[in-house]
């Protein structure tokens, strides 16, 4: 990592949630400059959906990261071996990672003025630069295995809060031993689904534009704006999505949505057939408890 600039980082933390986003739409929406068909009401062709808008799974590209057990217990690089393995056995047509000296990303262990008495471990990497180093306290892989399960996941380019390894924080009881049905079917559909098409529907239009909005202007690792991958959303990723972008006029519901339907005993102007002041709905949802993200 370069001294002349701030490295971007992330941190894991045992019941921590992480930072909202702050959505700039509107700066976003004039930057691509919506064409004047649009404007005027007319539709445009819409994306291709299905396979023409998806990006094969079985091309999965070779990843690798180096090892560095300084610092801390020996057996680290065992442990990102077994981490990465465990990866492999829950999605093997996804997983191309494997250990090597001279890559540029690194597992290694954080000095201890570097992380805080809540900081499992830290995700670093530098704008600019595509490889990502990652910190993690030398007691923590003993104690929270799921640590490394995330960093993994992490290097494969997922980002939080899009399974149970790759919560946001650890919950407080019972750490996931592997990654979950939840965590594989997020990367595959990041190895499935254009970078650009961000809701996954096979379509890069407007409601993808909405969540790019959300991360404009943010540095970070494995930020889903971030389509270059250079560890910041800025314009070189704006050029992009426009590139990808099929301009079409947004729907009445967003996707994998169902349009609201009249309750029972409502006719067709809305007037309630039924007895006055008595609503009929599902009831209290059953009580449980929520979980942070690592």
């Amino acid at each position: 990592m370069s001294g002349a600039r701030r490295p971007e980082g992330r941190r894991h933390r045992p019941g921590v949630l992480g930072p909202p986003r702050a959505v700039c739409l509107l700066a976003v929406t004039a930057l691509l400059s919506v064409p004047a068909a649009l404007a005027q009401g007319q539709t445009a062709t819409p994306a291709p959906s299905g396979s023409e808008g998806q990006q094969s799974a079985a091309s999965t590209p070779p990843q690798t990261v180096a090892v560095d057990p300084t610092g801390g217990p020996a057996s680290l690089p065992a442990d990102v071996a077994a981490a990465i393995q465990a990866w492999t056995k829950a999605a093997p047509t996804l997983v191309n990672l494997s250990v090597d000296p001279a890559s540029a990303s690194s597992i290694g262990y954080a000095p201890p003025a570097l992380l805080g008495p809540d900081t499992l471990s830290l995700d670093l990497r530098t704008p600019g630069q595509s490889a990502i180093t990652v910190q993690v306290a030398p007691t923590a892989v003993k104690d929270h295995p799921m640590v490394l399960l995330h960093e993994v996941g992490v290097l494969l380019g997922l980002p939080e809060g899009s399974g149970d390894v790759m919560a946001y924080a650890v919950p407080p009881g019972g750490e996931p031993a592997a990654p979950s049905s939840a965590d594989v079917q997020a990367l595959q559909a990041q190895r499935t689904f254009a970078p650009e098409d961000l809701n996954h529907d096979g379509t890069v239009d407007f409601y993808d534009l909405v969540l790019f909005g959300q991360d404009f202007g943010t540095q970070g690792v494995n930020v889903p704006g971030d389509f270059n991958h250079d560890g910041r959303v800025d314009g070189q990723d704006l050029a992009l999505l426009k590139k990808a972008y099929h301009f079409s006029p947004p729907s009445q519901t967003a996707p994998g949505t169902t349009p609201a339907t009249p309750a029972s005993g409502t006719n067709a102007a809305g007037a309630s057939s039924g007895s006055q002041g008595t609503t009929s709905g599902g009831g209290s949802p059953a009580p449980g408890t929520t979980n942070g993200g690592p």
